[in-house]
């Protein structure tokens, strides 16, 4: 080799001249040359002709019992493969007369079932049929008593009867009769026939609200804890007459925008509220109310129960929460608030305002007290 003119001789063949090639070079080979006849799987050399674990191409494995024979697998005579297996189809007890026919609690002798003696409860079912598997009709609930008697939805098969378990009871008539739990069961929840409303779970034989994240279930309803003057803190905390909820905590109702406890007033020039910048007021689009004007910490487009109370208000100062989360099933089961103006006045109504869910921005006005939830996808407020 004359390493000093940068080239090599090659002595020994074009193999040596390979070999210091690839050692000039810094590379070494992983490539493997298999025998004739032999092909690499993984590294490895193999004859896929006859390898069980690599038969007719690399990773395909045979049967359990089955050899690899001219590149394809083979089960031993008077043997078939299910799955991945050879079987005695006319012995197997799992797999009798043909794939997947399992006997149950019998044994397959000439390609059929035959049933134990014992118990003697003990049928194949369907009764004289090349597909029959052995059950025990007294306690299968697909056939309890007889073949193709099956108990209802929830029941168990005992003693050869249907029996429907304490402390669960048969409710429903016909084809929608179920053995049913009613104390955790959302469609009898508390009774037969007592469902609950969409977005709730049965829970004690009651029907509570599915609290979205920010939300606590007190009772049966779920509050914002952070800004709902009836549960301000928590569920047992009702603010005084006059005073609203913010952080958490009771104190005097802010006539404009309320960030942590702190008033801002209408957006000016060096303004600010909890370190920045006061957002923009809104205008309150709900039924022909446009001029209506609010402010809210929240950032714009962002829905929730402290937006809908701050819309609610601005629409009707001196009105009532009648709920902060009214579900709506025809809306998706959106979270709503519903606002009541104050009964008695001359000005009557009502309006939903829908903060979580598919509908929300949705509201819906009325000038009486029916307060229907909202029935189109537009925004309406905030």
């Amino acid at each position: 080799m004359d390493l000093s003119s940068g080239r090599f001789v090659a002595r020994g063949g074009w193999l040596v001249a390979l070999l210091v090639a690839a050692v000039a070079s810094g590379c070494t080979s992983t490539a493997v040359t298999c025998p004739e006849g032999q092909t690499s799987c993984g590294g490895t050399c193999f004859d896929l002709a006859t390898d069980e674990l690599h038969c007719g191409d690399c990773n395909i494995t045979c049967s359990v019992g089955a050899t690899c024979t001219d590149r394809v697998c083979v089960c031993p005579v008077g043997q078939t493969r299910c799955g991945n297996a050879c079987v005695d189809l006319s012995t197997s007890a799992a797999h009798c007369g043909t794939c997947g026919h399992a006997c149950g609690l019998g044994t397959c002798a000439a390609a059929a079932c035959a049933c134990n003696a014992t118990p003697s409860t003990v049928a194949l079912c369907p009764p004289a049929s090349a597909t029959g598997t052995c059950v025990d009709t007294a306690s299968s609930a697909s056939n309890c008593g007889a073949c193709g008697a099956v108990c209802i939805a929830g029941e168990v098969c005992s003693s050869s009867a249907c029996t429907c378990v304490a402390p669960k009871q048969v409710c429903g008539t016909g084809a929608a009769t179920v053995c049913t739990d009613v104390s955790s069961d959302p469609r009898n929840c508390g009774s037969c026939g007592t469902a609950c409303a969409a977005g709730q779970t049965c829970a004690s034989g009651s029907c509570q609200a599915t609290c979205v994240a920010g939300l606590t279930l007190c009772g049966t309803s779920c509050v914002d804890l952070k800004t709902d003057p009836a549960h301000c803190g928590s569920c047992t905390t009702t603010c005084p007459a006059g005073q609203g909820c913010s952080g958490g905590a009771c104190q005097a109702a802010c006539t404009t925008l309320q960030c942590g406890g702190t008033c801002c007033q209408a957006p000016s020039a060096g303004n600010s509220c909890c370190g920045a910048a006061c957002p923009l007021q809104h205008k309150n689009f709900v039924g022909t109310s446009s001029e209506q004007t609010y402010y809210n910490c929240a950032a714009p487009l962002v829905w929730d129960l402290g937006t809908a109370q701050t819309a609610a208000r601005a629409w009707a100062p001196g009105g009532n929460q009648i709920t902060p989360t009214q579900s709506c099933p025809a809306s998706g089961g959106s979270l709503c608030l519903v606002w009541q103006k104050p009964i008695g006045a001359l000005d009557i109504g009502c309006a939903v305002f829908c903060y979580s869910g598919p509908f929300e921005g949705a509201a819906t006005v009325t000038t009486d007290y029916t307060c229907p939830c909202p029935l189109q996808q537009q925004t309406d407020w905030y």
